[in-house]
């Protein structure tokens, strides 16, 4: 990001073409500060209503702008002449304004768009303005990467010549504004806010622009780095397309902050998250340093990002209730039974096929999200006993048995099985239901009760079930011999097992 304080002697302008827009002319022009350029279009008028207020208000000699011509303004020659002439009179503005940068001078050049100090007195003095209103209304406030990069880096300089003289563009009004913000989100731009930011079944989303040059700048937004020290009460953090590592500073929020959502960040590991501040953000050999949990987090959310795995820095979030690992690239699930606390766990849209003994993990857990993943079997489900909602909707679960494993669920009221192959079958519902006995109207099914058509078809087969176990292990008993004898042979064991489990699939049926 450009810095006019630091490079004015490196600062130039140029126009180096005109662009012609449904008839009309526009002068491109191109602003360099030390590494960082940027362009801006005007069209003559713009010129001369920008000398007007140059003349009236800053002493400006009147007859620096070539003037304006009412014929023979559309041939190339003259449109040449008047290209080199408003490149002419922009140089000699620079160096007559060096000093000052009036307001109307910097907002030509777009300044106060791209260099820090001017966009953070532009911030300021909008703030000033604003800001009190804002605060009255909400707590919650987006900034551009850009902003906060201005911010961070303009709270390590000295004030400015140019803010000292505007009251209004004071960098206190910032600061006193960010003190009071309790939820902010960080954007890769000021219109890369997503239309729908929090709804689980849309992709109407605005596409990030995270390698992206801003506007007509080289400034890219992965390349900016920025702190969240000012933010002194901040209760909920969103990144929206914005890489977590690029946080220099969290400041105090790991003791304040509640809830933490991060989308389209291309964040690989946890880690890059827990300690995003840290510069050796792995820790994997080290004990982890517990001056860096998040003490205060209840709610995180990691949509939409690349995470291959729950690496052991989830450890630093020893409060957590709420974990929405939606949209990611796991297979399996680690080091969540630190999470004392952990009641909700979403993890729809990975690439689960295997839930091995998850109950070590999730002992606590109320709520699991499963839905579009590659689920077949459901033992590793089976002791999940203090589960109330269980979405496991567009897996690959079809065979009916597999319910088996989560009927006994003691507080199970929730459970969405849609999508599924074996949601297909005939008398699916009633089929289901009847895999939770004494409980079947207690339960919801793909959000609805059950009617009484199918509590009594569940009844049956429910009834037709147990007969059928119960037959299975009258069977067994008959053909088990009695200890040290050795009447019955293999083959008339294989016989009484095969008949004992087609009788048990039959009642099932």
């Amino acid at each position: 990001m450009s810095n006019y304080q630091l490079h004015a002697n490196e600062t130039a302008i140029s126009i180096p073409r005109i662009i012609t827009v449904d008839g009309i002319n526009y002068y491109e022009i191109l602003v360099k500060c030390g590494q960082v350029m940027w362009t801006v279009n005007h069209r003559f008028r713009d010129f001369a209503d920008l000398h007007d207020r140059l003349v009236s208000e800053r002493g400006v000699s009147k007859d620096k702008l070539p003037p304006k011509k009412v014929l023979g303004n559309k041939s190339p020659t003259f449109l040449k002449k008047r290209q080199d002439a408003l490149e002419q009179y922009l140089k000699e503005m620079l160096i007559f304004l060096k000093v000052t940068m009036p307001r109307e001078f910097v907002e030509f050049l777009d300044f106060h768009r791209y260099d820090i100090i001017f966009l953070v007195q532009h911030l300021a003095s909008s703030l000033f303005l604003r800001g009190d209103a804002f605060l009255a209304k909400s707590k919650k406030y987006g900034f551009s990467v850009l902003e906060l990069h201005a911010i961070s880096e303009r709270m390590k300089i000295a004030c400015p010549p140019t803010e000292a003289a505007c009251s209004n563009c004071n960098f206190s009004h910032i600061l006193d504004f960010c003190a009071q913000l309790e939820t902010i989100i960080v954007l890769p731009t000021k219109n890369s806010l997503p239309t729908i930011l929090y709804d689980d079944d849309t992709d109407k989303y605005i596409p990030h622009a995270l390698h992206k040059p801003i506007g007509s700048s080289n400034l890219i937004p992965v390349q900016l780095r920025y702190e969240l020290s000012a933010f002194k009460v901040l209760r909920n953090l969103i990144i929206y397309g914005v890489p977590t590592e690029n946080i220099q500073n969290v400041g105090a929020l790991r003791e304040t902050l509640s809830r933490i959502e991060v989308y389209k960040s291309e964040t690989k590991q946890i880690c890059q998250i827990a300690l995003c501040d840290n510069v050796h953000k792995d820790a994997a050999d080290e004990e982890l340093d517990k001056s860096k949990q998040w003490r205060m987090l209840r709610h995180a959310v990691f949509k939409e990002n690349q995470l291959t795995s729950i690496d052991r820095t989830i450890r630093l979030f020893p409060s957590l209730k709420d974990l929405v690992l939606d949209k990611n690239k796991l297979d399996s699930i680690a080091h969540l039974s630190h999470l004392n606390n952990l009641q909700m766990l979403s993890l729809r849209c990975n690439r689960i096929a295997q839930c091995t003994e998850w109950h070590v993990q999730l002992g606590n857990l109320v709520t699991l999200n499963l839905s579009q993943n590659r689920i077949r079997l459901l033992e590793g489900l089976a002791k999940l006993y203090s589960l109330v909602n269980l979405d496991l909707s567009c897996n690959l679960i079809d065979d009916i048995n597999e319910i088996d494993y989560i009927g006994n669920l003691p507080l199970l009221e929730n459970l969405r099985l849609m999508g599924n192959p074996v949601a297909g079958g005939v008398d699916y519902r009633a089929r289901v239901l009847s895999r939770f006995g004494d409980r079947l109207q207690e339960i919801y099914l793909d959000n609805e009760k059950g009617n009484q058509t199918e509590y009594d078809m569940a009844l049956v087969l429910s009834a037709l079930r147990i007969s059928a176990q119960k037959s299975h292990r009258k069977l067994h008993s008959l053909l088990d011999p009695v200890p040290g004898s050795s009447e019955m042979n293999d083959d008339t064991a294989g016989a009484g097992a095969a008949t004992s489990s087609k009788g048990y699939d039959e009642g099932a049926r």
